[in-house]
């Protein structure tokens, strides 16, 4: 996980670990992410724009795309 660099733009395939009534938590190359308005269950695969990396916490934002 320690070189993972995202940027805003990119568009990755990411694991669903969690469904939350505002979106899905989400999981690119063990970084955690939030794709907020987004459905799906926990293993579905979705491809997802990242919108924010923020690399103090190791974590992204992220819509669908």
């Amino acid at each position: 996980m320690g070189d993972l660099f995202l940027t805003a733009g990119d568009v990755v395939t990411a694991t669903v670990t969690k469904s939350l009534p505002f979106g899905v938590l989400v999981e690119y190359a063990e970084v955690p992410g939030l794709a907020k308005g987004v459905d799906g269950a926990p293993g579905d695969k979705l491809s997802v724009r990242v919108l924010e990396f923020d690399s103090t916490q190791c974590r992204f934002s992220a819509e669908l795309a």
